[in-house]
């Protein structure tokens, strides 16, 4: 593995191994979880991540005498909550919601992430990361879902890279990042994880937008150009929200990048 890889990979990967398409129960996603962070692949694993309206169900489970991950993150897709007892629960690292929901600020020390709209034009991005900066939250993009539509342009990803470098915003991606390179498939284009990195790092180093959809649109035989942009990346982007950490660890290592 290079040094600069190894570097990039290190506490990347948010555990939502909880939401799709993986949509482990929660018994198994704990207990998956504490298996990560006992194994080989303990370097790279951050925070375990769940809806805020399945916490009475995360503390049940762990009453019941499953391990309680050393870190926690939550996701509120709207307001009802039991917002004081989740601020409150040990580990809780982060708390990430999309623009229509607004939860509690949450404490000192518990990051903030504001999930961005994937299809915004430029004028809404622009907007929404002005917001985003003015309160000292970090940004969320999501680079694919459950159907082609779901996955941005190389353009618009472009784009909010470069207005989160321009504007000092850390930021986090989930979704459809579970493969090393860009790649067109059976079901549309998707976005690949070393891209991303590689992106990242050239927004911090200044590039434009037009740029890093260059590079964000390389595919597998550009790799070795990928590697060279990926230093200094994880300046820019915090973590990786995946719903299999193996199987995307297992991509990088079968390209013999891990």
């Amino acid at each position: 593995m290079t040094a600069t890889l190894a570097a990039a990979v290190e506490r990347l990967f948010d555990d939502a191994s909880l939401f799709p398409p993986a949509r482990l129960p929660m018994a198994a996603a704990l207990a998956a979880h504490q298996r990560l962070r006992q194994g080989p692949l303990a370097p790279t694993v951050g925070p375990f991540l769940y809806p805020a309206s399945r916490f009475d169900e995360l503390e049940a489970s762990l009453s019941s005498g499953l391990p309680r991950p050393p870190e926690l993150g939550v996701i509120a897709y709207g307001g009802d909550a039991p917002w004081a007892v989740i601020y409150a629960t040990p580990g809780i690292v982060q708390v990430e919601a999309p623009q229509s929901a607004r939860p509690p600020e949450p404490p000192r020390g518990v990051r903030r992430y504001v999930e961005i709209a994937p299809h915004a034009d430029a004028a809404a991005l622009a907007d929404v990361l002005d917001e985003v900066a003015g309160t000292g939250a970090r940004a969320k993009v999501r680079c694919g879902g459950l159907t082609p539509a779901d996955v941005p342009s190389c353009d618009w990803l472009a784009a909010a890279l470069a207005g989160c470098a321009e504007r000092g915003i850390t930021l986090k991606a989930t979704a459809g990042l579970h493969h090393p390179f860009r790649a067109t498939g059976p079901d549309g284009p998707r976005h690949g994880l070393v891209n991303l990195l590689a992106a990242a790092g050239a927004a911090q180093a200044g590039a434009d937008a037009a740029t890093l959809s260059e590079v964000l649109a390389l595919e597998a035989d550009g790799s070795a150009a990928l590697l060279e942009h990926v230093e200094g990346a994880r300046r820019l982007l915090a973590s990786v929200g995946t719903c299999s950490i193996d199987e995307t660890v297992e991509g990088l290592t079968a390209r013999g990048l891990l």
